[in-house]
């Protein structure tokens, strides 16, 4: 016999049973602990205590005087999670700060290295006899047979706003736990109701049956149909009565009439209602049943963060009642979230999809639920028909829809994400004369929790739960009206796009992407039907054309990508193609990969097919944009000469063409080849000539790679900078990247931080905003599987570690980079990153080395023109020539110090000159002469 039960005998004989009773109170000190409802009294009032703590507690003091192994507790607390010994010493933490007590550790006590001992005598309070008198309730109450997860704060609400209220009903689709709510919330109301509680279930009840009858004979009353009612409310009025009607959406006229005759007459009684629609009813208080909590798609959680979710929580607990020995893990976090969210955090779904993780896997269960798999699987043998597969769930609703609202919930299947209320009246037909219009059948479907309103966006927009959707879908195909309402989608989605297009011109970027950004699964689905075997590739291709500045401004530069190559494998299938068709996919896919690559041999053979084809077609517009697309091929190869050529060229066609709002982009690229070609006064020029340009507005890919006046002073910025304007530079950088974040233009923000922000604040040694715009980076790139964008992230990521003096780990990685971004065609950024290459490996010690590195970069920026670096390459060229140490180097110093002086004088770059010549007056201190390992 333990401590407590020796301690409790004594009571317990006084109340002749055979041990403490569930509502005993557990009692130390000032606290009484009441176990089964999990409440903590200290002189009567409530501790505030969180449930980890309390079942740490509970456990502890049941077995009070004893040793309670660490990997005991942890078991009891947190069932079916591996967790961290640290989470259990938080929570012991937690109680002691609750409990205080006498002495260093007051009631719990540490036994090192073991567990925890409770110390604090204990003793049973039995339950008064005054509440043990009281008579019983009638009730006819299922037991609960599980803890109802995830509801516990809704259930306080709900019994306050049924005792309020009078009348409450509960909705929600099917299978999302309204009668499982309901039950528990009627369970713990029981002892409120001594007349009892009274639980009718009228899902067999059909429509134009006398639902009073039914309830009347649930009552025990045997009376004609006719006096049913009054028999009912004089049964009711007889004292304080619950009355729970489960299932009421086919009989909701019946229902209302009811309850609402009830309450009038029954002024004790309250009525609890459980519906996949509202009853409409006199007094009725709705709550619309929420899914239960799911994780955001990209979070990355723990095991022990995850089961602070309900939905979480609620599968693992499914999952483990299948399989005992399971453990939910940190590696299975990721498909367990994928799962509930692919069940929207539906409870009946999640625990049908529990029991099959024994037979197929956590991991695979995941991809098994994006078909018609989900609508079949079963669940328990003894659960009510409707309940055994999520299709019966579903086919419990849909039978009672009227025809026009079964066709809208067909055709609405098309959409695959949220839609509005336009969308739906140019999709759905319903081709009957009886027919309502379709805002109040769209209305009708969510009364009836099959559909949800969310503000995705300026206005109101509704979606299918996924599961709905894939049961509406399989009901479209057995119709034979999937390809037709496809159709119509697709084209609707085509309207809205070239929408989009012409908005583009006159729409700041941030108000555009709240305006056709939620369409962008709209998108999906039609390109997706368009290009399947019964689709429609020609409308695909149209499709695609007009909806890469949507995926382009939404940054999923990949996606747009992939449906582009889609549109050219259909031509290349010999599916019928125009020419210009053609060469405007050729162009999209040749954009698409610069944003992805910058340049390259297989970027740049594109371009030269999209000249050849535009010069065929006499198609100026594209004549315009393959001489960009090669220019800043020429950029990404360094060889500035050609591409300055190619900006003029691009100048004097835009002339000719009259297209003003492409001024602008003219006279950037003319700039920027200027500033590589260090003509730091004629790039000044054109830059300013440039951003007084009219802005850029047009809507093709080309422009919408990054916001021009954004580049324009990005460009600016180093212009001044190396004209020794460095406040002035900093200044304009720091307000072109708020600029750029404004936007929410993640690749304009990429450029401004890699192309001007981070190399000019590494220029001037300010580290910690380098640090900070590398964070910037870091944050933006998240989610966005770009080679070019990621490798100039690991770029500055290696720098900032070399100049922070760790170069152990940075410059082998330097290398590796610079490597690939030469594979992909290089970049302006060549010399700079090559020079903090060299000087890594100078850290290293291994100085001939980094000289060669500067050396091969001074040769090859010479060979094409790349000069606006080279004054500084010639300086860290002597900083490494005297970090040797040998006075014999010391002439070979001077004369590299005064060639990189005399090249900044030429190109009035007061930057480099001013460092220079602080290098050179540093050489006349005699300490030099014999050793110096820095300048």
């Amino acid at each position: 016999m333990n401590s407590l039960t020796a301690r409790s005998s004594d009571a317990a004989s006084d109340r002749d049973t055979d041990g403490p009773g569930a509502d005993d109170a557990i009692c130390f000190g000032p606290f009484a602990l009441y176990a089964q409802q999990h409440l903590l009294l200290k002189n009567g009032e409530p501790v505030s205590l969180g449930s980890r703590a309390l079942l740490l507690l509970i456990a502890m003091v049941s077995r009070a005087g004893e040793l309670l192994e660490k990997a005991e507790l942890m078991a009891l607390v947190w069932p079916r999670v591996v967790v961290e010994e640290c989470n259990l010493r938080a929570q012991v933490v937690t109680l002691r700060r609750a409990l205080g007590g006498d002495g260093e550790f007051g009631y719990i006590v540490t036994v090192p290295g073991r567990g925890y001992r409770f110390m604090a005598p204990v003793t049973l309070q039995p339950v008064s006899r005054q509440i043990a008198a009281e008579p019983e309730t009638s009730s006819d109450l299922p037991a609960m047979m599980s803890e109802v997860i995830g509801r516990g704060a809704l259930l306080d609400a709900l019994d306050e706003q049924l005792e309020l209220r009078r009348f409450v009903t509960i909705t929600g689709p099917g299978g999302i736990g309204k009668t499982t709510l309901a039950l528990a919330l009627a369970n713990r109301m029981v002892p409120r109701f001594p007349q009892g509680v009274r639980l009718i279930d009228l899902a067999s009840v059909t429509a134009g049956q006398l639902v009073h009858v039914v309830i009347a004979s649930a009552l025990g009353l045997n009376c004609a149909p006719e006096g049913a009612l009054l028999a009912i409310a004089q049964r009711l009025a007889e004292g304080k009565t619950l009355l729970v009607l489960d299932n009421c959406e086919q009989v909701l006229e019946e229902t209302a009439r009811a309850v609402e005759n009830i309450l009038r007459n029954a002024a004790q009684c309250c009525v609890l209602i459980t519906s996949r629609e509202p009853l409409h009813a006199e007094g009725e208080f709705v709550h619309d049943l929420a899914a239960l909590e799911v994780p955001s798609a990209n979070a990355n959680l723990s095991a022990v963060q995850a089961m602070d979710y309900s939905a979480i929580r609620l599968f693992v607990e499914r999952v483990a009642a299948h399989d005992l020995n399971y453990q939910l893990s940190d590696p299975d976090v990721a498909a367990a979230i994928a799962i509930c969210r692919k069940l929207d955090g539906n409870a009946l779904a999640i625990e049908i999809a529990a029991a099959r993780v024994r037979a197929f896997g956590i991991v695979p269960l995941v991809e098994l639920l994006d078909g018609s798999f989900r609508l079949q699987m079963t669940g328990r043998r003894t659960a009510l028909p409707r309940h055994r597969t999520l299709s019966a769930a579903l086919d419990w609703t849909y039978a009672i829809l009227a025809a026009d609202e079964q066709a809208m919930l067909r055709q609405l299947s098309v959409f695959s994400g949220s839609f509005s209320l336009n969308a739906v009246k140019a999709v759905v037909e319903i081709g009957t004369e009886q027919a309502q219009d379709s805002a109040q059948l769209l209305e009708n479907l969510m009364d009836k929790s099959l559909l949800i309103a969310t503000e995705d966006g300026p206005g109101k927009r509704y979606r299918l739960l996924e599961t709905t959707r894939l049961y509406a879908s399989e009901k479209l195909t057995r119709n034979d009206e999937s390809n037709v309402t496809s159709r119509r989608h697709a084209n609707f989605v085509l309207d809205q796009l070239r929408g989009a297009v012409q908005d583009l011109l006159s729409t700041e970027p941030q108000d555009w992407l709240a305006l056709y950004g939620p369409e962008i699964d709209s998108v999906r689905s039609a390109l997706d039907w368009a290009y399947c075997a019964d689709g429609d590739p020609v409308l695909g291709v149209e499709l695609t054309l007009v909806s890469i500045p949507l995926w382009l401004r939404l940054s999923l530069i990949g996606e747009g990508q992939d449906w582009v190559n889609r549109g050219l494998q259909a031509g290349a299938d010999g599916m019928p193609i125009l020419p210009r068709q053609r060469m405007q996919l050729l162009t999209l896919s040749a954009s698409v990969m610069v944003l992805a690559y910058g340049g390259g041999a297989h970027v740049r053979q594109a371009w030269l097919q999209i000249s050849a084809d535009a010069d065929l077609l006499e198609d100026a517009e594209h004549q315009l944009r393959a001489l960009w697309g090669l220019w800043n091929d020429c950029c990404c190869r360094n060889q500035h000469s050609e591409a300055l050529e190619l900006a003029n060229r691009y100048i004097q066609l835009n002339n000719v063409a009259g297209s003003s709002d492409r001024q602008l982009l003219g006279n950037r690229m003319r700039a920027t080849s200027q500033f590589y070609m260090a003509d730091l006064e004629g790039a000044r020029r054109s830059i300013t000539e440039a951003l007084c340009s009219p802005r850029s507005a047009n809507a093709h890919i080309i422009d919408m790679h990054f916001d021009q006046p954004v580049a324009a002073r990005s460009l600016k910025a180093q212009i001044q900078l190396l004209q020794g304007n460095v406040g002035p530079a900093l200044l304009t950088i720091d307000e072109n990247v708020g600029q750029a974040i404004s936007l929410n233009h993640p690749a304009t923000l990429w450029y401004s931080l890699c192309m001007s922000a981070l190399p000019s604040t590494l220029l001037v040694g300010h580290l910690q905003k380098f640090g900070y715009y590398l964070g910037l980076l870091q944050d933006s790139m998240a989610g966005h599987d770009l080679p070019l964008w990621q490798q100039f992230s690991i770029c500055f990521e290696s720098i900032l570690l070399i100049r922070q003096g760790a170069p152990e780990e940075a410059v082998p990685r330097l290398g590796e980079v610079l490597q690939r971004l030469q594979d992909h065609g290089d970049s302006p950024l060549h010399c700079l990153i090559r020079s903090e290459y060299a000087q890594g490996l100078a850290m290293l010690g291994l100085e001939q080395l980094g000289l060669e590195v500067i050396s091969d970069t001074l040769h090859t920026a010479q060979s094409r023109n790349e000069r606006w670096f080279l004054p500084e390459l010639l300086r860290i060229k002597a900083q490494l020539l005297l970090g040797q140490g040998l006075p014999s180097l010391l002439p070979l110093v001077r004369s590299t110090l005064s060639e990189a002086h005399g090249e900044a004088r030429k190109q009035g770059a007061s930057f480099w000159t001013s460092r220079i010549a602080a290098d050179l007056a540093r050489l006349q201190e005699p300490e030099l002469v014999c050793i110096s390992r820095s300048l």
